[in-house]
């Protein structure tokens, strides 16, 4: 009995129970967080987090010597606030939305902080309008902050040597948001519960006093339209619902009978519709 009950405790002690925490690992729970986003906001959390991520990169190179390819980002991907040198790349017009070239400690909470904005207020209006309604406003709050900002720069004296980042985009979100639902309470830390209308407004200027950034001017101004062509029953996102659409599946054509598959497949049929014998000879006899 003591000789069982040893074998049996070193058989428990060399083949330990492990348990699986491949469910409690956080690439496993990002996986998760990240499939139950709705389309778009997906599609825009994982381009804004990979253009940060390619910066972070380049920036640490560049701590070597190799500040090529951060010059190439700032040249050909940020938006230049002159306007004679954003006409020598005007693909920056939409570009410079997504590329978040956030310096140091203090651009790396300006990030955390839009991609936050981005996750609160882009997935209540994706949900709410639609998917194709939030890329819509997105894009053309890009290009609205940069026909502003280009319209404004090349009047007055320019604040930035160019732009870039989300918060342009993220700002007509909030606007839109803000116009549709100007009365809707939301709890700040030490402001209690403010109008989303004061807080749009406060937003806006904000980010004028402490990013110089007049690309939000124009963003602001292009979700306001856009949300107030929505509360009028409008879709001004009309043009991007056909990237949501799912495609319909072709229907097989089913093959042709042959002359003789034909001919047995009518036979069959009549001799389904024929009466039965019972029934012809009672005919007969009434005949």
């Amino acid at each position: 009995m003591r000789s069982f009950s040893s074998t049996g405790a070193g058989a428990c002690r060399s083949a330990p129970a492990r348990p699986d925490t491949s469910a409690d690992s956080p690439l496993f729970r990002l996986q998760l967080w990240r499939n139950a986003l709705p389309p778009t906001l997906r599609w825009l959390h994982t381009v804004n987090i990979a253009t940060y991520l390619i910066y972070v990169v380049l920036a640490m190179l560049a701590l070597f010597g190799a500040a090529a390819p951060a010059e190439f980002v700032r040249r050909f991907l940020t938006l230049p606030a002159s306007p004679a040198a954003a006409l020598t790349v005007p693909w920056t017009a939409l570009t410079y939305g997504v590329v978040n070239a956030f310096p140091g400690f203090f651009g790396l909470i300006s990030f955390a902080f839009g991609f936050y904005w981005l996750n609160w207020m882009g997935r209540d209006y994706e949900e709410t309008y639609g998917s194709h309604s939030l890329l819509a406003v997105y894009v053309l709050g890009i290009l609205g902050g940069a026909l502003f900002g280009l319209a404004v720069g090349a009047l007055l004296p320019l604040p930035r040597a160019f732009y870039f980042g989300l918060w342009t985009p993220v700002t007509a979100v909030l606007c839109a948001v803000a116009t549709l639902q100007p009365d809707r309470q939301v709890g700040l830390f030490l402001l209690g519960a403010v109008s989303m209308k004061w807080i749009a407004i406060g937003f806006v200027v904000l980010s004028l006093v402490f990013s110089g950034d007049l690309t939000v001017l124009g963003a602001a101004l292009a979700g306001f339209l856009f949300g107030r062509a929505q509360a009028a029953g409008r879709d001004p996102g009309a043009w991007a619902a056909p990237l949501f659409r799912e495609r319909r599946s072709r229907r097989k054509k089913e093959p042709r009978p042959s002359p003789v598959s034909a001919m047995k497949s009518v036979g069959r049929r009549r001799q389904r519709e024929a009466p039965p014998a019972g029934l012809r000879d009672v005919d007969a006899i009434l005949d």
